[in-house]
């Protein structure tokens, strides 16, 4: 029988740990079902203009960059990060979202990686989930932010499992 348990990180606000947490959880359970797809299958789109594995992934770090950095933290994003670059290309709502470096899975990983323990570093240093922020699209508080990363990334991350899962059945 498993037993599965989450680890809080150390943080002024159990709110933020338990969040983390989850998000840390979250990215786990799918990279899993995930697997390593292959570099076609990373590119492969079910339609024109339509997301792919590497777009989705891309996509997350951008995001994860957006919310945290930039509206929580107020700090530009660098145009020359490779999830910000692919994403200012992209929109995802009509659609179009171009094909994304024929790189290997663990590139996407790195950069996902690598952005997540910048993200969770500012996380943790933050020490109210009640804060209010505002921009165009309306007002919110730090918790919802997490919030939304979190819910985010499972969409996304889901999304990724089932385009490869349709690329192995398409492509045997």
């Amino acid at each position: 029988m498993t037993h599965c348990d989450l680890t809080w990180p150390e943080t002024q606000s159990p709110d933020l740990g338990a969040l983390v947490a989850t998000l840390k959880d979250g990215t786990l359970e799918w990279r899993d079902n995930l697997g390593l797809p292959s570099p076609e299958a990373i590119i492969w789109s079910p339609y024109p203009n339509g997301p792919s594995i590497g777009g989705l992934l891309l996509h997350l770090a951008s995001t994860e960059l957006f919310w945290i950095q930039k509206v929580a933290n107020g700090v530009e994003i660098s145009p020359e990060h490779p999830a910000e670059k692919y994403d200012s290309t992209m929109d995802q709502y009509l659609p179009h979202w171009p094909i994304p470096p024929n790189e290997p899975i663990q590139w996407y990983f790195k950069i996902q990686d690598d952005t997540r323990t910048e993200m969770i570093d500012l996380i943790l240093a933050h020490n109210d989930p009640s804060r209010g922020y505002e921009n165009r699209r309306g007002s919110f508080t730090y918790r919802w932010i997490l919030a939304h990363i979190v819910e985010h990334d499972s969409y996304h991350g889901g999304q990724a499992v089932l385009l490869h899962e349709m690329f192995k059945k398409l492509h045997p």
